[in-house]
């Protein structure tokens, strides 16, 4: 409990001791926890310097505990006054931040208080589909049904669907019924859907919709050449109707059954969507702490995954793993 004042369980055990009996030596201290008395020696240097020990005077070999509040105040403050240099530099960084989004705002078309706004580029509609995603709070319902999503759009996507998963918001996807044959949009979903994603099968309605949170939607169309290619609709009532198209079209879908979709080829060891993007992010040196990051994963997990990809991949280093996963067409 006390690790983060740099005191680890050995180390506190040790103190309890040495504040309750106080003519044990190390050797008597390490035998009562079970722990070589190297161990315990590092323990004492550690009491010593943070001035919860003192040596005996009196008793060569021995040690005097002193009152812990006296020794671990001034740790409890070091540790206060980080906490509050942290807070203003995240206070600062909000600032910043808001500087940003202010200059965002003032550039792009329509602003962000229109109800409606007309988006006419792909690279715009990309744009405002990751930023409702990394903006979602509680709730994401999503219509992908005339298409799946293609693969570097998917790339973009599936991360910051993970980190929304991972804060708690609750997503619901309908999709097309190819999906299940689709390599990509297979991959994808089943990556989604091992992190909480709750996915259905439709037929084509001809448009891709989205709301988040209830209170903003993404409605885009069918590539037929039509302008606007997508609306953002932040009127309440306009997003309350695309939330009634998705539940309309969520009772009539068919649940997708995931396992099934993975059996389908037991032997096939080609990554998904979330190991191709790991492996693309070390391909780029991407340490595991960014990469988990990035995937919105522990860091164990990315460990776990890399073990496994290069056990797949019969490489002996990452680099190997790198250069055969490219060979094989997994970049």
């Amino acid at each position: 409990m006390l690790e983060f004042l740099g005191l680890d369980d050995v180390t506190l055990a040790a103190y309890r001791l040495w504040l309750r009996h106080p003519e044990l030596d190390v050797d008597g201290v390490a035998t009562a926890v079970g722990q070589a008395t190297g161990t315990v020696r590092r323990s004492r240097d550690r009491l010593v310097e943070l001035s919860l020990l003192l040596p005996s005077t009196e008793r060569p070999g021995h040690l005097v505990a002193v009152h812990p509040e006296a020794g671990l105040e001034h740790l409890l403050q070091a540790q206060h006054e980080a906490l509050i240099r942290r807070h203003e530099r995240l206070v600062r960084a909000r600032a910043q931040v808001n500087t940003f989004v202010s200059e965002y705002l003032d550039n792009r078309p329509g602003g962000d208080g229109a109800e409606v706004e007309h988006i006419d580029s792909a690279d715009q509609a990309r744009v405002e589909l990751l930023t409702l995603l990394g903006r979602a709070e509680k709730e994401v319902l999503a219509l992908h049904t005339h298409q799946g999503l293609p693969p570097s759009l998917t790339a973009e996507v599936l991360p910051v669907e993970l980190r929304a998963l991972r804060r708690g918001v609750s997503m619901r996807s309908v999709l097309p019924r190819t999906v299940s044959t689709d390599e990509t949009g297979g991959g994808y979903v089943r990556t989604v859907a091992s992190h909480g994603l709750e996915a259905r099968l439709a037929d084509d309605p001809r448009i891709d919709a989205m709301t988040v949170d209830g209170r903003i939607g993404l409605v885009q169309f069918a590539s037929l050449g039509a302008d606007p290619l997508a609306l953002v609709v932040r009127s309440p009532a306009l997003a309350s109707l695309v939330t009634q198209l998705f539940e309309q079209v969520w009772e009539t879908a068919e649940p997708l059954v995931v396992n099934g979709a993975d059996s389908a080829d037991g032997a096939d060891d080609r990554p998904n969507d979330t190991e191709r993007l790991l492996l693309r992010l070390l391909s780029l040196g991407v340490k595991d702490e960014a990469a988990a990051r990035h995937l919105g994963v522990s860091v164990r997990t990315v460990r776990r995954m890399v073990a496994d990809l290069m056990m797949r991949l019969d490489a002996r280093s990452r680099f190997q793993a790198g250069t055969v996963a490219a060979r094989r067409g997994w970049l």
